[in-house]
């Protein structure tokens, strides 16, 4: 299989069909904010170790309100991953790498 990572930039237009067919992987985040920055950078690298088809981004709150809402989101970052538009997993705060690919490889299954 060819890993193949997509990225995008989520909002309260495109968010539904970005997520509605494959892995997603969503990092709900504030661009100023260190964590987040951070984190955004590690689903990416994660993402890539993977051998799958994998769309990868970012919702900023505050331009996203809406979404954050909508997905209670209550602290950032808060990773959220999509299989086919249904959330199969929410990691809130900060994640390493190796926790991110293991978790992956598990919502691939």
């Amino acid at each position: 299989m060819i890993m193949s990572v997509q990225r995008t930039e989520f909002t309260d237009i495109n968010f539904d069909a970005e997520i509605s067919e494959g892995l997603s992987v969503v990092c709900f985040e504030e661009p100023l904010d260190h964590d987040c920055r951070k984190q955004a950078e590690i689903i990416e690298k994660a993402a890539n170790e993977i051998e799958a088809q994998i769309k990868v981004g970012k919702c900023d709150v505050e331009n996203c309100f809406a979404l954050a809402q909508r997905f209670r989101v209550i602290s950032i970052p808060t990773t959220i991953v999509f299989k086919d538009g249904k959330e199969v997993e929410r990691l809130a705060g900060f994640r390493h790498e190796f926790t991110l690919v293991k978790h992956l490889k598990e919502d691939i299954g």
